[in-house]
């Protein structure tokens, strides 16, 4: 297996195929089907070992060779659970299977952020909705039903079948979690404390049915909107979660940039109340008609009128931007007519310098990486 770290460049041996296949990888595809997973492929002076640089992806996938490479995120582990959150669907490279253990092991991951959410919602209990149910034993609930009589009992005098309305925790959304919760038992998890966490969710989701075919997109309780997004990951046969007895799933890889731009939004919806947050806000560059633009990853609205424009940066935490960013964030601001501009970082704590340039105030945030819901009350969507 070669592990790797997402942006970290590291040293390895490589055949002459597996350094070919990763060097297509470096030049993606001319039209995105396939992402520039590469970032950089150098050899050394030891013939055979070469300089691999990986780009904002994390995720496993399988070479030619049968080589299964690796690639784990720069934060920590939990850290990483947490932003899984507000992923969108993997890409998928290959129907190749790789191994579902070893290395920064996916399954833990996205156990571990599933496990989370469960917990969450059973602790503020279970969603639950009036179903019809009929009954053909005594006590008889609710009302009369003469064709099932006829058809059950044959008109007998001293038999009856009802229906009636019972309030049941067994709905779509219930049987979704259950059905995941019950797929990550089976499978062989590094962390003991995940699985000791998962053993203890089940008495919550017992006499709760399964899910089959199709997953579906059932309405939920806002709350319930992670824990789903996650359920149908695990239960989605092309992740990198082993679908049958064995321990092996796809290739599959997680867009890291565009993760950390989905967390960044949901922290400026969370702190700007009122407010419209505008994702890749277009921006005229020139005052002469139509020209060039550029596209800010947000710009915060109050009352259609631009209040700070803000850039997503996913690598760690630094002080004071960079020449290239000043220019870049100050002829936003400039263009958009407001006095505020940011760099969003993610940290292990908050974190906030300020630099000021010509009236134009330009922040560099640092972000901790946690849950939605621990940080507004709310959910991660």
């Amino acid at each position: 297996m070669l592990e790797l770290i997402e942006y970290a460049t590291t040293t390895a041996d490589l055949t002459a195929a597996e350094a070919g296949e990763l060097a297509q990888m470096a030049r993606g595809s001319r039209h995105g089907e396939r992402p520039r997973v590469i970032e950089r492929l150098a050899p050394t002076m030891v013939p055979g070992r070469y300089e691999i640089q990986p780009g904002p992806y994390v995720g496993r996938f399988v070479l030619g060779s049968g080589r299964v490479v690796d690639l784990g995120c720069r934060f920590p582990f939990h850290d990483l659970a947490n932003l899984l959150l507000y992923g969108r669907r993997p890409l998928l490279l290959e129907e190749t299977a790789a191994p579902g253990l070893g290395g920064h092991s996916l399954m833990d991951l996205i156990a571990l952020a599933f496990v989370r959410q469960a917990e969450l919602i059973a602790g503020q209990g279970l969603v639950k909705a009036y179903q019809r149910q009929s009954f053909s034993r005594p006590p008889y609930p609710g009302v009369p039903m003469p064709a099932v009589h006829l058809k059950r009992h044959a008109g007998r005098p001293d038999r009856l079948a009802t229906v009636a309305n019972r309030l049941t925790a067994d709905v779509p959304a219930n049987r979704l979690v259950a059905t995941a919760l019950r797929r990550l038992g089976t499978l062989p998890l590094q962390d003991e404390s995940v699985t000791a966490r998962l053993r203890g969710l089940v008495p919550v989701f017992r006499g709760i049915g399964d899910t089959s075919g199709p997953l579906p997109e059932h309405a939920a309780p806002a709350r319930y909107r992670g824990t789903l997004d996650l359920a149908r990951l695990i239960l989605d046969d092309r992740t990198t979660l082993p679908t049958g007895a064995g321990v092996s799933g796809v290739s599959v890889l997680f867009t890291m940039t565009r993760i950390w731009e989905n967390y960044v939004e949901q922290w400026l919806t969370d702190r700007s109340p009122g407010s419209v947050v505008s994702p890749q806000h277009r921006i005229p560059l020139t005052d002469d008609g139509p020209g060039p633009t550029a596209r800010a990853d947000f710009v915060v609205l109050e009352k259609g009128r631009p209040t700070g424009v803000y850039d997503a940066k996913y690598r760690p935490w630094r002080q004071s931007p960079s020449t290239d960013e000043i220019y870049q964030l100050f002829t936003y601001a400039h263009r958009l007519g407001t006095k505020y501009a940011a760099l969003v970082y993610p940290s292990a704590d908050d974190r906030r310098a300020t630099t000021t340039i010509s009236g134009i105030t330009i922040d560099t945030w640092g972000v901790p990486l946690r849950p939605a819901f621990e940080q507004a009350g709310g959910h991660p969507r």
